[in-house]
C-alpha cells in the first residue's frame, strides 16, 4: 500500500510540475509573427463629396479677393519672420493690396471665364502668404508658403455652388544666384507667383478640391519658368 501511494504521490507532482512549466512557457510566449500577406489593410473611406455640380461646368464670370485684417504682417529681414504675411516682391507698401492684386492677376492669367457653361463667382479668402526675405532670397532660398480658400458662388443671388475649400498652393523660391539669374530673366519672385497661382487655379476648378495642381512639381514649374 504504501508503495502505492508513493507512486500515486509522485504522479501527481509530476502532473502539477507539468502544468506549471506549460503556464510559464505561454506567458512568456513572444506574439506570434504573421506573414505579410496575411495583414489585412485597413479599407480606404472615400472623402465626402462637396455639394457642387460638375466639376468642370464652371464659368467664372467675376471674382473677389478677400485678405482678412487680422493676418499678421512683417517687414523683419530675418531668415524665417513668424507672420502670416510675408512679401518683399513689391516696393514697400500695403502689402495686402499687393497680393489682393497678384491673385487677381493669376485669376485673369487662368482663363476662369472660358472654361463651363455654369456662371460662377470665384472669392478667394487668404489664409496665408509667407514669401522669403531679402536675406533669405540672395542666400539659401526657401518656399513661397502659400494657402487660401475658395468658394464659389451663384453671381445674381450669391448662393453656394461650391463649398469652401482650402488650397495650399506652396512653391520653391530661388536663392542666390539661381535667383538673380531668374530675375534677368523676367521671372522674379512676383512673375513666378503669379504664374503658378494661374496654373493652381485653373487646376482646381476643373477639380474643385482636387488638388489636381499638386501633379504638376516644382520641376514642371521650372521648366515652364525656362531656368
Amino acid at each position: 500500500m504504501k508503495l502505492i501511494r508513493v507512486i500515486a504521490g509522485l504522479t501527481v507532482a509530476l502532473s502539477l510540475s507539468a502544468c506549471a512549466s506549460t503556464e510559464f512557457t505561454m506567458r512568456n510566449a513572444p506574439f506570434e509573427t504573421l506573414p505579410d500577406d496575411a495583414i489585412t489593410q485597413p479599407t480606404a473611406v472615400p472623402a465626402p463629396e462637396m455639394p457642387i455640380t460638375t466639376a468642370s461646368n464652371f464659368k467664372i464670370v467675376n471674382h473677389a479677393i478677400r485678405v482678412p485684417e487680422d493676418l499678421r504682417v512683417s517687414e523683419a529681414n530675418l531668415y524665417y519672420p513668424f507672420a502670416d504675411i510675408v512679401w518683399r516682391g513689391d516696393p514697400f507698401g500695403d502689402r495686402r493690396e499687393q497680393i489682393a492684386s497678384i491673385f487677381s492677376e493669376s485669376v485673369k492669367r487662368a482663363n476662369l471665364d472660358a472654361q463651363g457653361t455654369t456662371p460662377a463667382r470665384m472669392e478667394i479668402t487668404l489664409n496665408r502668404f509667407h514669401s522669403i526675405t531679402e536675406k533669405t532670397r540672395y542666400t539659401v532660398g526657401g518656399t513661397h508658403a502659400i494657402s487660401f480658400f475658395v468658394t464659389l458662388r451663384d453671381p445674381q443671388t450669391g448662393a453656394i455652388l461650391a463649398a469652401p475649400w482650402k488650397v495650399k498652393a506652396n512653391l520653391k523660391a530661388f536663392g542666390g544666384r539661381r535667383a538673380i539669374e531668374a530675375d534677368k530673366q523676367g521671372l522674379g519672385m512676383k512673375e513666378r507667383i503669379q504664374r503658378h497661382l494661374a496654373r493652381v487655379l485653373a487646376a482646381e476648378l476643373a477639380q474643385p478640391g482636387g488638388g489636381g495642381w499638386k501633379d504638376m512639381d516644382n520641376r514642371l514649374a521650372d521648366a515652364v519658368d525656362q531656368i
